[in-house]
């Protein structure tokens, strides 16, 4: 398990976490790649990028705000331009998408044999694993993953997305009428769509747990921990199991879940749990087995900034009462003329009779693989990995109390969605707000969200372009449409800075005084 840091990262473990992702993780590394130039006898002749890029370097002093401004120039985004929407998307860094054409030259030079092109050609950046599956460099990014995260490499499947790893748990999942899964109001449809499948189809019962629009300050982690207590404790038909189904941060307010306890409390009652992470890889220095989750399933494209159509999908495979699953994607489950399979009803799935199959082999096989798609994220990774997962926790969190502290200076508290809590637990790297009278009365929500799209597009429209959303959602469960409406700000810690976040807010408040309506 990884150490945790308190502090700032010193030159040591900067080093030390440097040369552990670029050498023995196998990603890319710190060397010139010029220094292969005499392998290129595999490089595809084709005018296309054939040369892996390293890890951007930074020679900053780590920590300083010099230091970030050199890990901002690992990206793309121009002058003009500042992104604080990545709770939709991020920025993909520039040597990932390099390297992302990288793996598509040499994969349509040689479909074959093309990994193992790659390795010959970079020996000291892309490892190949030979395993009796064949050469694959899945296989290490999967334990580079896992070791940064808190898991066994056979925990870790390289997924497409959030929704894709929330389909295959509910997929593989053996739902029976009775079973009960309890969730929160503020879900994305990566679960609200699988919870009603399984409602539907299924006969399971689904209890949704209410969050309060105004997630105030005074809110402990004991009272969020009780609001699932009291729902696990109620009694369950025999035979029938139990699921605690949630977002580690709520994407409509940002608010983070204290996912440790929840699943601890889960766990006492002998429930199973299954983590919304989308926000999580990127933002929070996950360690799995600590949580003590079930599945944690997570987006590779938003805080992670590994480019479209990646995740990270962690499923426990480790210690007692492991929930029963059949893999989700049934690629492997068995065949027609073996019944009942031979992965009926078990955890130790199989290959083939004589070869029992891990999570991170079982579910990562479920076709073809979109593999340049999976390293480039995961190259992405390495460099999170670099420059230090809690370092750039404490700065995102830093970056977002910023602006929290001038909305509350300017509106008052009030105006925050979530406020700022004494307890750690609850922060994350999103801020949501609303500034107007009306934001509590369901009969001015369509005048708010109006203006709050016009002031959005404004935004977007000027010269440096500001990029904000807004999200939406219902007060109460029992509530049959959205009517509360809110600014929701992305402040991510290796592209966004202080300057930024004046900038943008001065030109906010300028646009919210312009749409006429009255304030706090």
């Amino acid at each position: 398990m990884r150490e945790e840091k308190s502090g700032g990262l010193g030159r040591r473990d900067f080093l030390k976490g440097a040369v552990t992702t670029a050498l023995a993780a196998g990603f890319v590394g710190l060397r010139e790649t010029d220094a292969h130039a005499s392998a290129e006898v595999h490089r595809p002749n084709n005018g296309l990028p054939d040369t892996l890029q390293p890890l951007p370097s930074i020679k900053a002093a780590p920590g300083t705000e010099k230091f970030w401004k050199q890990v901002k120039k690992a990206f793309t985004l121009p002058d003009n331009f500042i992104h604080m929407n990545t709770g939709t998307t991020g920025s993909q860094l520039l040597f990932s998408q390099i390297n992302l054409a990288v793996y598509n030259n040499y994969k349509s030079a040689d479909p074959r044999d093309w990994q193992a092109n790659l390795n010959a050609d970079f020996p000291d950046l892309f490892p190949i694993e030979n395993s009796i599956l064949g050469a694959s460099a899945i296989g290490p990014r999967q334990a580079a993953v896992a070791a940064a995260y808190g898991a066994n490499p056979d925990e870790i499947v390289l997924s497409y997305n959030t929704t894709d790893a929330c389909n295959l748990i509910f997929a593989g999942t053996p739902w029976q009428p009775g079973d009960r899964i309890i969730t929160t109001s503020m879900e994305h449809n990566a679960f609200i769509g699988p919870i009603a499948w399984a409602r539907d189809y299924h006969g399971v019962e689904v209890v949704v747990i209410e969050i309060p629009s105004n997630f105030v300050s005074s809110i402990t982690v004991p009272e969020v921990v009780s609001w699932f207590e009291t729902e696990l404790a109620r009694p369950l038909p025999s035979g029938a199991k139990q699921y605690v189904v949630f977002s580690e941060i709520f994407y409509k307010n940002g608010v983070r879940m204290p996912v440790k306890q929840i699943c601890t409390a889960a766990r006492n009652h002998g429930a199973y749990s299954i983590v919304d992470s989308a926000h999580a890889w990127g933002m929070i220095p996950v360690d799995c087995h600590d949580y003590g989750a079930d599945f944690i399933a997570g987006a590779g494209h938003k805080w992670l900034c590994g480019g479209p159509g990646t995740g990270i999908f962690y499923i426990r495979n480790s210690g007692s009462n492991l929930p029963p699953f059949a893999m989700g994607n049934f690629f492997l489950y068995g065949d027609q003329f073996t019944a009942p399979s031979l992965s009926y009803n078990t955890r130790d799935w199989k290959f083939l009779p004589f070869l029992p199959t891990p999570p991170n082999i079982a579910v990562q096989l479920r076709g073809e693989n979109n593999t340049p798609a999976l390293l480039a994220m995961t190259d992405a990774f390495s460099f999170f990995d670099f420059v230090g997962l809690q370092n750039i926790y404490y700065r995102g969190v830093a970056l977002s109390n910023y602006l929290k502290q001038k909305i509350e200076c300017k509106w008052g508290p009030e105006a925050l969605w979530v406020q700022r809590n004494a307890d750690p637990a609850f922060a994350s790297f999103l801020t949501s707000f609303n500034p107007f009278q009306g934001r509590n009365d369901s009969a001015q929500y369509a005048a708010m969200n109006s203006a709050i799209s016009t002031i959005l597009s404004n935004l977007a429209a000027q010269t440096p372009k500001i990029y904000l959303r807004s999200t939406t959602w219902h007060n109460s469960k029992n509530d049959t449409a959205d009517n509360r409406v809110g600014f929701r700000i992305s402040t991510h810690a290796m592209y966004n800075d202080y300057s930024q976040i004046d900038w943008m807010f001065d030109q906010l408040v300028a646009q919210i005084n312009a749409s006429g309506l009255p304030q706090l």
